[in-house]
């Protein structure tokens, strides 16, 4: 079983100070699940490892697995592999962050985002 990451990343993503500059976050070492993250207004975020991070996302097909809110910036990079549930390869980046035009995403070309399709058990 994996350890839902959703709730240490969104408290310390929340308990960030709006500012201009970008804050680091760094993931440690592991594979995690992730539910959602929620970007708040104004907030500057860089997620990042240094060694390998597996971020598998938790929630419903083709749900946002980044959401930004107005002015906040969010950086992906490093060592961070991303499995996102959706069988959709041309609108992923779409469908995994949702953010307003005020927002910015930049996703670093050494993070692996990764699909799989998986369907709940009934």
């Amino acid at each position: 079983m994996l350890q839902d990451i959703t709730t240490w990343l969104q408290q310390t993503v929340t308990g960030l100070k709006a500012s201009e500059e970008i804050v680091d976050i760094q993931i440690p070492k592991g594979d995690y699940a992730l539910l959602s993250l929620q970007i708040p207004k104004n907030r500057k975020v860089a997620l990042y490892s240094s060694e390998r991070v597996r971020l598998l996302f938790s929630g419903k097909r083709n749900r946002p697995m980044f959401v930004l809110e107005e002015n906040a910036i969010l950086v992906l990079r490093d060592k961070i592999e991303i499995y996102y549930n959706t069988n959709n390869l041309q609108e992923v980046t779409k469908l995994m962050i949702k953010h307003p035009p005020s927002s910015r995403v930049e996703v670093s070309k050494d993070v692996k985002i990764s699909l799989f399709s998986m369907k709940p058990e009934r």
